[in-house]
């Protein structure tokens, strides 16, 4: 069953920006931080908005406004589908600039393997689309976003070493609530959806 991180606030009207992603364990996240501690190094400009290490995490789907009444339907819809779903692990892949290296909007990290993060976001798909969401045009693409540029091209990264991590354990998805701050958005969990077998089962490492 989904597991609740934060008490409903305000009205039942409210409504707040939302989206469903992995969260990072600390050795991922610590090695994806160094990778960032690096490239803003080097981005002596600043053309680069980087995104703070607490921040990091992996989307799966971006929900944007949700009326607060109607996150226990979307859980359970998504918690339906996640129930099919083995616990995986995740890897850091390769640096690259996206959507193309001419044109980058955005600096992330790839992740490996790439099907079992892909079968998640289509499980979460499934879910939202089942209470209403409109599908998701854009192919999903997995990866862990490290910055976003500011119209010019980000540093060098083809030479940008990534530190060895353990594989990342995945037994869970996160719905996170988005807050926009000056000092860059802040994410909140508030719900948390097992995968199907992992309360039963490890991952294999």
């Amino acid at each position: 069953m989904p597991r609740s991180e934060a008490k409903p606030s305000g009205g039942k009207d409210e409504r707040i920006r939302a989206f469903f992603a992995v969260e990072l364990g600390n050795g991922l996240r610590e090695a994806a931080a160094a990778v960032v501690a690096e490239l803003r190094r080097r981005d002596a400009r600043g053309d680069v908005r980087w995104v703070r290490t607490e921040a990091l995490h992996v989307t799966l789907r971006f929900l944007g406004d949700v009326e607060r009444a109607h996150l226990g339907g979307l859980v359970e819809a998504v918690a339906a589908q996640a129930a099919s779903l083995a616990p995986f692990t995740l890897e850091i892949g390769a640096l690259a600039a996206f959507p193309s290296p001419r044109k980058p909007r955005v600096v992330a990290l790839g992740l490996l393997p790439h099907e079992p993060l892909a079968r998640a976001a289509a499980a979460v798909e499934r879910g939202v689309v089942a209470v209403g969401f409109a599908p998701e045009e854009r192919p999903f693409r997995g990866h862990l976003t490290l910055g976003r540029t500011r119209g010019r091209r980000p540093p060098r990264l083809d030479d940008v070493a990534v530190p060895g991590h353990a594989p990342m354990p995945v037994r869970e998805l996160v719905l996170f609530s988005s807050e926009l701050l000056v000092g860059g958005a802040r994410y909140t969990p508030l719900e948390r959806v097992p995968l199907g077998s992992a309360n039963d089962s490890e991952p294999r490492l």
